[in-house]
């Protein structure tokens, strides 16, 4: 009877043993997954990060492309209409007009 209840012991002592070896390597490789889900997370959202700062960029130069573009197309009609303003004569009558407003205005 002794023998059979050393017996039970010794099995259930290496049963637990055994148990805490299985579960220690289990957690390992739990938190060596977890490491690597990690990682890999880390990487993703490096990388989204660069994509989304490289298309910011982009963005921003194609918008200051097109202000440019329109800016340069309204400085092209501002400088036509000049050269067809500067282009007009004036007669008599009109420029007295504007001679007049210029010199009158001093004074009012």
């Amino acid at each position: 009877m002794s023998t059979d209840y050393t017996e039970t012991l010794k099995r259930i002592k290496d049963t637990e043993e055994a148990s805490s070896r299985e579960i220690l390597e289990r957690r390992k490789a739990l938190e060596a997954e977890l490491r690597q889900l990690e990682e890999a997370s880390n990487a993703s959202m490096e990388e989204a990060k660069k994509k989304g700062e490289a298309q910011v960029a982009d963005e921003v130069a194609k918008t200051v492309r097109a202000a440019q573009k329109e800016a340069d197309a309204s400085l092209a009609s501002v400088e036509k209409e000049s050269k067809a303003v500067s282009g007009k004569k004036l007669d008599k009558g009109a420029l007295n007009k504007i001679a007049d407003n210029v010199v009158l205005a001093e004074f009012k």
